[in-house]
């Protein structure tokens, strides 16, 4: 279905329309006082008769953003230090590009590894930061490289408005994508002769604490900062849940992503090309497996603790949109997917090719997958104009290539906005 199809079955006016009414009305209420806004310095009334004002220039706060056209204005400020805690093998490097992108285009600074990880999979520490030193109170505005949590550390670098989010994925379809993904990393992988033999015995193959064994079981808990191998307690449990709350504004879902994307966007003022993103480190040649119901409940059984982590906020997610509004959600995730697809015919070819793999770039860091799939690439179109190029190689950018594009000295000046 077409952008135009879409925007009629919705019964909804194109972006250029909204925007314009958009404008209008927030320039009516800033001219008879009902906006929070001041006015002044936004218009002047004019002494002509011909005309009634004449256009000033709209502060920050009002926040008129300009993206080949303006959007509507939002009474918000856009966050601009976020720390991304990147879990595996749930669309985080996909999460990954729009910060990136984000943050180039704004001149943020970025936290890097001296590798292409936190030392991972030890508990972060700030001696991993490139360039880092505490004591002069050098603070960054973006964080996202691969870590093991470690609240007191992280934001001993990160700022104290810092806006903290991550994601999850359903401990099933996550168990079947690891399996396939680190098969030669993980040692209970790699010894078991299939995912179902895995399933139905994975004690046969698991030796606790044999490093990268964290992959074959509660990783999302692992990643989060706590013990993958812990018994299974409901008071436990629900106190690591509350912490995490405590600590992240938004756990995202990849299980609903675009969902995701339009709540992430209105968490934190941005634009909707901000958040419009290609799919990134997916996998091109094998489909999901087909598990019978018995197999789903041996994995949520084996990651019971993913398992609650998940229902605890898959049920929050939900919480956000309702408040959010179901009727409103439905409608901007058709806007953000009517974008995308905009987006993806104007950069990309049909078919997204598989790379041509590099064994690792240095540093001990595989850079390719260890396991049985093969990874989807994205190729641009070949006739596009030079300001296409710029905006459609930003968006198939993968994380490696952003991190060795980035200054080796991040309090130093940043690459210039699409320079």
């Amino acid at each position: 279905m077409s952008y135009e199809e879409r925007l009629k079955e919705l019964s909804l006016y194109s972006l250029s329309k909204r925007r314009l009414r958009g404008d209008l009305t927030e320039v009516f209420k800033i001219m008879k006082g009902i906006s929070p806004e001041e006015r002044d310095g936004d218009f002047k009334m004019s002494s002509s008769r011909t005309r009634g004002l004449h256009k000033g220039t709209f502060h920050t706060n009002i926040r008129m953003r300009k993206l080949g056209s303006w959007h509507s204005p939002r009474l918000c400020t856009p966050k601009t230090n976020v720390m991304f805690l990147k879990t595996h093998k749930t669309a985080s490097c996909t999460i990954l590009n729009l910060l990136y992108r984000f943050g180039e285009k704004h001149n943020l600074t970025f936290a890097l590894p001296k590798g292409y990880h936190f030392d991972y999979p030890n508990f972060f520490n700030s001696r991993s930061v490139k360039g880092f030193w505490w004591q002069n109170g050098q603070h960054y505005n973006m964080m996202s490289s691969h870590m093991r949590f470690n609240r007191p550390e992280v934001q001993s670098v990160m700022p104290a408005d810092t806006f903290y989010i991550s994601i999850l994925r359903h401990p099933v379809s996550l168990a079947e994508s690891s399996f396939n993904y680190f098969h030669f990393l993980a040692p209970a992988f790699k010894h078991s002769p299939s995912f179902e033999d895995f399933i139905a015995n994975p004690w046969k193959y698991y030796i606790p604490y044999l490093r990268f064994n964290h992959l074959a079981r509660n990783m999302l808990w692992f990643d989060l900062g706590f013990d993958h191998n812990a018994e299974f307690s409901l008071q436990s449990a629900q106190s690591v849940v509350a912490e995490i709350q405590q600590t992240f504004h938004f756990i995202l879902l990849a299980d609903y992503f675009d969902q995701s994307m339009v709540l992430l966007r209105d968490a934190l003022c941005w634009s909707l090309d901000d958040v419009v993103t290609f799919r990134h480190n997916a996998r091109t040649n094998a489909k999901p497996k087909c598990l019978s119901p018995a197999q789903e409940e041996q994995l949520k059984k084996w990651n019971a603790l993913d398992w609650y982590l998940y229902q605890s906020f898959n049920k929050t997610f939900w919480e956000k949109v309702e408040r959010f509004g179901k009727r409103r959600m439905d409608k901007e995730v058709a806007i953000l997917q009517a974008r995308r697809e905009e987006l993806q015919n104007l950069c990309l070819l049909k078919e997204g090719k598989p790379p041509k793999v590099k064994q690792s770039l240095g540093q001990g860091v595989q850079r390719c997958q260890t396991g049985y799939v093969t990874m989807m690439k994205h190729t641009l179109n070949s006739n596009l104009s030079i300001s296409d190029k710029e905006l459609c190689s930003r968006m198939i950018r993968e994380e490696y290539e952003y991190t060795d594009l980035m200054p080796p000295c991040q309090g130093c000046p940043q690459l210039g906005p699409y320079q």
